[in-house]
């Protein structure tokens, strides 16, 4: 049974990866580098290996096999089987590889990001509002 704190931990990691996804998406539509889907995917990732992760055993492994056999048997995709060292934290492997995937992504993208051209013209601003009211 989760405790209440790492459930906090869970939604703020959850709405942390879902904004970094929504701005990645945003800047990979704006800018044209298809990079960044890389990490959209990776936060997608994440998200999905945090909302759908399971204790491990399960209670249906536990029925199944008894409680000695379910301990020793190999956890899922989705069974929150991995430890994180720093913080007592267990993942699933489907959020450790959204983790995993955003990284290279991002590195991707700062290796090969786009240097603007110089000589290229700059896109307009936006008026000042004296301009518009001298009509």
């Amino acid at each position: 049974m989760p405790h209440v704190s790492d459930v906090v931990v869970a939604i703020a990691a959850v709405l942390v990866a879902c904004l970094a996804g929504a701005a990645t998406a945003h800047a990979a539509a704006r800018s044209g580098n298809w990079l960044l889907y890389i990490c959209t995917a990776g936060c997608a990732a994440f998200v999905a290996g945090v909302a759908g992760q399971q204790t491990f055993p399960t209670a249906a492994t536990v029925a199944r096999l008894g409680s000695a056999a379910a301990a020793r048997s190999v956890p899922g995709p989705w069974d929150a089987g991995v430890s994180l060292p720093v913080v007592p934290i267990r993942v699933t492997p489907v959020a450790i590889a959204g983790v995993v995937i955003a990284a290279v992504g991002l590195s991707l993208v700062l290796l090969f990001e786009r240097i603007p051209d110089p000589a290229r013209p700059r896109p307009r601003g936006l008026p000042d509002l004296e301009e518009d009211d001298a009509v």
